[in-house]
């Protein structure tokens, strides 16, 4: 059996067990490729092997996908590498320690130092000048096709980078696992079917609703709950909406799973139109803590896990819940 026969045979025993080598080992075949993304398409000629994000959670993805990023985007958190902590043990194996861009706007000077030859935007809504001028560096992956801005559901995300670096037989075990957890979730909480529940927002005197596929409420829905279809009717295009508190009762259902830090909680559960919800009299309402909050808005393959074994019990917990008067005080977790 010659070498080439033998590097083969390992690359096949290694893809159907979902495994990867480093560099063009874990890409599978089918070079150059033409990639279909919410802003075009673009051709890559061979696997990348300097990757750059210049969205707000793709290195999860790319790490989930035994991918080291030289560059990444601090979107919030302030940890080191602009990775938190349910992907850090996943960065460390990778021995990656990228360069991070802050602030709000692409900074293309920043993005052409890192020497990319692939720039992943899947998590942002860039615009057609700075996807031009990014165009102009390396190969751009905008999000997937076919959804509204920011409402990708993480799967296509994460089959659209896969399908970018070669990593398709990852993705494909990545999201089984994930897919498997979160029905036998489903199966072993009887109790969410039927349920209304969503997540809630507070801001510069609004409460925030998002639409009914956004990432955590899709999450919920797969978990047996749905959003009030009414949701999908006042988001804007930006895919949220806000009303002023003498709407409250647009939340007052079974549960609402409040992103919001422990002074905006109390300001909440301060205000008498909040008080006089069923949702405060049943205790319905979870307070989700700074960990929480992050995890969910991340909606990743590898911040998915730790949010489903810290949302599952306080979901649990809030339809148990006896009902009682008066206002409530936040949750621990």
């Amino acid at each position: 059996m010659t070498q080439n026969d033998l590097t083969r045979r390992l690359f096949l025993t290694l893809a159907s067990a979902g495994l990867t080598l480093p560099g063009t080992l874990r890409a599978e075949t089918g070079w150059p490729r033409q990639i279909r993304h919410a802003l075009g398409t673009t051709k890559l000629d061979e696997p990348p092997k300097r990757v750059v994000s210049v969205g707000y959670h793709e290195q999860d993805f790319l790490y989930a996908l035994g991918i080291a990023p030289v560059g990444v985007r601090e979107w919030f958190g302030g940890h080191d590498f602009a990775t938190w902590f349910w992907a850090e043990e996943t960065r460390k194996t990778l021995n990656a320690t990228p360069e991070v861009q802050n602030g709000f706007e692409v900074d293309i000077e920043w993005v052409y130092a890192q020497q990319p030859d692939l720039i992943v935007a899947s998590f942002f809504n860039l615009s057609p000048s700075d996807y031009q001028l990014l165009s102009g560096i390396a190969p751009v992956i905008g999000p997937p096709e076919g959804f509204p801005v920011w409402s990708a559901p993480w799967q296509a995300e994460l089959r659209l980078i896969a399908e970018a670096t070669g990593t398709e037989a990852k993705a494909r075990t990545v999201i089984a696992g994930i897919e498997q957890q979160i029905s036998q979730l489903a199966a072993a909480n009887p109790e969410f079917a039927g349920k209304t529940a969503t997540i809630g927002f507070f801001t510069d005197g609004q409460f925030v609703g998002y639409r009914s596929d956004a990432g955590a409420n899709l999450l919920l829905k797969q978990l047996g709950m749905h959003t009030p279809p009414e949701f999908d009717r006042l988001v804007q295009p930006n895919g949220q909406f806000s009303v002023s508190p003498e709407r409250i009762d647009l939340f007052d259902i079974d549960a609402v799973l409040w992103l919001v830090d422990p002074e905006t909680a109390a300001r909440i559960q301060d205000m008498p139109v909040y008080r006089q919800t069923r949702l405060a009299r049943e205790n319905r309402a979870i307070w989700a803590d700074p960990e929480l909050t992050g995890a969910l808005s991340f909606m990743s393959p590898l911040s998915l896990r730790y949010a489903l074994d810290r949302l599952v019990p306080l979901l649990q917990d809030a339809f148990a819940r006896p009902a009682r008067p008066g206002p409530t005080a936040p949750d621990a977790g």
